[in-house]
Parts: structure tokens; sequence; C-alpha cells
């Protein structure tokens, strides 16, 4: 019962976390706003059937930045991002783009700092006619961008084969990886740590992705 209650509380905590400022949004909205995208509601509904993550980092070629152990000061230093901020309070984020291309087609990443000093989201995307201004080009040698070893563009065979069959599929294509885990801090505390990794499918392939971490506060 105290894990049930623990992971419900945590559950809640994410939906303010993932949301910053606005509602959820579905994944089909045609307007692209100059900043990341919303979270589908199909979030919430996925059990934790993993016990280590899918996928906690977004690389950039080789090097990476990791969910959690990546604060977001060094990310925007490595990168040469603009950290831009919205919201207010509990629902304030700091957040920055990196621009890039798959396939021959433009991308874009928005790595995420929600209520703490490291990055905690990343999403992937197809960008718009007209990247925003303040997202940062990344050089060949950074690229591709993948969450972990998923990548836009990928196909869903390609996909499960990576990182195995999914936690979730929400029947609209969403596709989610949910990860509990119980680990020690530096305090030798016991504390809850969720990952969680989504996969947007259309006709096929990859056309957006997330991942997301959130720990006990």
């Amino acid at each position: 019962m105290k894990d049930s209650l623990g992971l419900n509380l945590m559950r809640r905590r994410l939906i303010i976390l993932l949301t910053g400022a606005i509602a959820c949004l579905t994944a089909f909205s045609p307007a692209h706003a100059d900043g990341p995208f919303g979270y589908p509601a199909s979030l919430l509904d996925a059990p934790a059937t993993l016990d280590e993550p899918a996928a906690n980092f977004l690389r950039l070629g080789k090097p990476k930045i990791e969910l959690w152990n990546t604060p977001m000061e060094a990310a925007a230093a490595f990168t040469g991002a603009t950290r831009l901020r919205e919201g207010r309070g509990y629902f304030a984020r700091d957040y920055m783009c990196l621009s890039g291309t798959e396939g021959g087609k433009p991308v874009l990443a928005w790595v995420i700092s929600s209520d703490t000093k490291n990055v905690t989201e990343v999403q992937l995307e197809y960008a718009p006619d007209e990247t925003p201004g303040f997202c940062k080009k990344m050089t060949a040698e950074h690229l591709p961008l993948r969450l972990g070893k998923v990548g836009l563009g990928m196909t869903k065979a390609d996909v499960l084969k990576t990182v195995g069959p999914a936690s979730y599929a929400d029947g609209a294509g969403w596709h989610y990886w949910f990860s509990q885990q119980y680990l020690r801090n530096s305090r030798n505390l016991q504390e809850l740590e969720l990952t969680w990794l989504a996969v947007f499918i259309q006709k096929g392939r990859v056309e957006k992705a997330f991942i997301s971490l959130v720990k006990n506060p």
C-alpha cells in the first residue's frame, strides 16, 4: 500500500512538472509553438514494467546529456544554446532548443529543466517550416540527436527491437517505456526514481519522442 501511495503521489507531481504553465496537449495539434510540445494525457496510464530506464540521456553524436545528472547550466555551456524560462513558481521550467537533421529533414531537441537545476526532460520532433531563431544549430560532430538509441524516422519494428516491448500503447500512436527504481542517494536514504521514454509513431515511423525523469522530493 505504501509503494502504491508513493507512486500515485509521484504521478501527480509528474503532471505538474511536465506540463509547466500549460495544460496537457494532444499529439495531434497542427500548430507549432516556439517552445516544447505538450504531453499526451495517456502518459500517466502507463504501468511501470521496467526495472531500468529504456533511455535516460540525449546523445549528440558521441557526447550525451544525462537526465538529472547533467546540470542545465553545463548543458547550455556545452551546446552554446540560449536558456529560456516559462511559467512561475511550481510551474516554472527552463528550456533550450537544439537543431539538427535526421535523414535530411530538420529536427529539434528541446532540453528542459523542471523544478530543479538539472536536466529532467528532453523532447525530439521534426522542425516546423521555420526553425525558431533561438535554436542552436549543432555541428556534424554532434549529430545525430538520439534519446538513448531511439531517433526520429525509425520504424516501429526497429524501436521495439532496440528497446523491447512497450509498457503501454494508447492506441493513438503513443508508446511508453516506464521504469520504476528504488535507489540510495548520497545521504543513504531511499528514493523513488521514475523514468519514461515515449515515442509517437505515425505511418509506421517515429514522428516525435521524449524522455523524462522524476525523483521523490
